[in-house]
């Protein structure tokens, strides 16, 4: 049976994954790998950056098929494109590998975070705090920075800089990219320019697909999944 490694996206743990996983067992052994400073397996002593995180996959990994999500896409192409001798066949569902450089808005919202301490130690304001600082990160999708902290945080400002375009052409396994035509976090954009740099890939657009692909289409998500592997089997 083909084993299918998992790297969950930021946030992502075994438990998020647990309904495709069900899905899934039937025809791959799957292991869903959590990453330092998720689910049980603790933050570093030190702030990673993805090279450190694809070393720690590594130690984990041998010949497998690995699908990553978001940061876990991230971690997943490069860790590929390094190790090619380690991973037959290569998943990216929403994979957060094009980093552009901070734009204003997000220069607004650490801006916004600071005044932001000021503002809600004003009288009545304060207790509504948690309701608006979720209200407004989600619209400009910081929640993953607004719900870290110390090291957490700090990894997170790195691994968000760390753009893999020049990476990307270095890999070689077969790849399956697949986006969410509604994908609000990555521009769909993103998956036809990753297409064009990975020499063997396939891509799939799913029509009303979110981010979560695996949260909103586990059983078309292994659908597709299970026809590119069948497709290019060994």
């Amino acid at each position: 049976m083909r084993t299918l490694v998992i790297l969950p996206g930021w946030g992502g743990t075994k438990d998020t994954w647990q309904t495709f996983v069900d899905l899934a067992k039937f025809d791959f052994d799957v292991q869903v790998i959590n990453l330092p400073c998720f689910g049980d397996e603790p933050c570093p002593s030190e702030v990673w950056g993805v090279e450190k995180y694809a070393e720690f996959v590594k130690s984990k990994v041998h010949k497998v098929t690995i699908l990553g999500h978001s940061f876990g896409g991230q971690i997943a192409a490069y860790f590929v494109a390094h190790n090619p001798e380690m991973v037959d066949k290569l998943i990216l569902s929403g994979p957060a590998v094009f980093r552009p450089k901070m734009s204003s808005i997000k220069h607004l919202v650490y801006l916004l975070a600071k005044i932001g301490k000021i503002f809600f130690k004003l009288p009545h304001i304060g207790k509504y705090e948690n309701q608006i600082k979720n209200i407004f990160y989600n619209l400009i999708h910081a929640k993953d920075y607004h719900e870290s902290a110390g090291i957490k945080r700090d990894i997170f400002k790195k691994v968000i800089k760390e753009d893999l375009t020049t990476i990307i052409p270095m890999i070689k396994a077969p790849t399956l990219i697949i986006w969410g035509s509604k994908d609000q976090y990555l521009p769909v954009s993103d998956a036809y320019k990753m297409h064009k740099l990975i020499p063997n890939s396939k891509l799939e657009i799913i029509k009303d697909g979110t981010h979560g692909l695996h949260l909103t289409q586990p059983e078309n998500l292994l659908k597709i999944i299970k026809q590119f592997l069948n497709d290019n089997a060994s």
